[in-house]
């Protein structure tokens, strides 16, 4: 007699609470507030819980907030280390959507936030709003950021970036350069162009905000191969997504942030994590910046604890401000 055995769920020390916060043209845009079914030994109030708001990762083509995967290990430990609420948006996807459509989506998700949080209860624990900090995989560092940047109401304390395209003007993620992204390669040029147009027509005018990896990765590859996503993310123009613009501009300051990449990152080059800190630094005096390169590729954290290394020294920066 053979046994099988399930794997656990990365969130088996947490209950789940689904909620629409936004409906676009009939389109309902879902959260998830995780809390920990049991409490840790912390000095924290029990009454109310610090936050960590988590955008998906996934080229803003694919993914979800419920994708398993791609969520690291030791970002759930160190919310639980801090009886914290975890709470995670979906958002559009493109290329059905634009990279406003995107922001227009962060910005409903704070408002549903900031005005429910009083309301919101989760296995006893409300949202503390003096102690939110927010993190994104991949796209999601952006969207963390925007979160930071456009809605300063949201007092985020500070932002972990994994991995994320923080200055999408490099060449790396502008030029078409046909090479193996994540160890295979996308179809040539011309064909890969055909796919997205194809896709892109078949497509027009509807709306998206989950996507499977495994079954659309091909689009994704050929997008990042052709150099189209920041024209897919920029076509619809607004303020809101020059997030290194306006910083550079004077118009904000960056919070506080970790920001972690591959140095074998062949999904987003690790020059847009190390360009925008470049850039950043030549204007903002003394940013609070907690860099952390590392071997590996694309969510090469994804199954690491908190206690690694160079996970551990990360996680104690940011909870100087959490």
């Amino acid at each position: 007699m053979s046994s099988i055995t399930s794997k656990k769920s990365k969130f088996h020390a947490f209950s789940r609470e689904d909620y629409v916060y936004s409906t676009v043209e009939g389109h309902d845009l879902w959260t998830s507030v995780w809390s920990p079914t049991k409490t840790a030994n912390t000095t924290n109030d029990l009454r109310t819980a610090p936050v960590l708001v988590f955008w998906h990762g996934g080229g803003f083509i694919v993914g979800d907030r419920l994708y398993e995967p791609w969520w690291p290990t030791w970002l759930l430990e160190l919310a639980l280390s801090q009886n914290a609420l975890i709470v995670a948006p979906d958002y559009r996807l493109l290329p059905e959507a634009s990279g406003a459509d995107i922001a227009d989506d962060v910005d409903a998700f704070w408002s549903w936030f900031l005005e429910g949080a009083p309301s919101l209860s989760c296995n006893g624990l409300q949202p503390d709003l003096d102690r939110v900090i927010c993190a994104g995989h991949s796209a999601g560092g952006t969207l963390a950021l925007m979160s930071a940047l456009e809605r300063p109401d949201a007092n985020v304390k500070a932002v972990v970036s994994l991995y994320g395209p923080l200055d999408d003007s490099v060449p790396a993620l502008k030029i078409a350069r046909p090479r193996p992204i994540l160890g295979s390669r996308p179809p040539p040029p011309r064909q890969a162009e055909t796919i997205i147009r194809n896709y892109v027509m078949k497509t027009r005018g509807t709306t998206r905000s989950t996507g499977s990896p495994s079954e659309m990765w091909g689009l994704v590859a050929c997008i990042l191969q052709q150099g189209r996503l920041p024209r897919m993310f920029g076509r619809r123009p607004d303020p809101r997504l020059e997030l290194l613009g306006n910083i550079e501009k004077g118009r904000v300051v960056p919070p506080p942030m970790w920001i972690v990449h591959g140095m074998d990152d062949s999904v987003v080059s690790p020059s847009c994590s190390m360009e925008f800190v470049r850039r950043v630094e030549a204007v903002v005096e003394d940013p609070k910046f907690f860099l952390s390169l590392r071997d590996g590729e694309h969510n090469f954290d994804a199954s690491l604890g908190m206690e690694e290394g160079w996970v551990k020294e990360g996680c104690e920066f940011l909870l100087g401000y959490w």
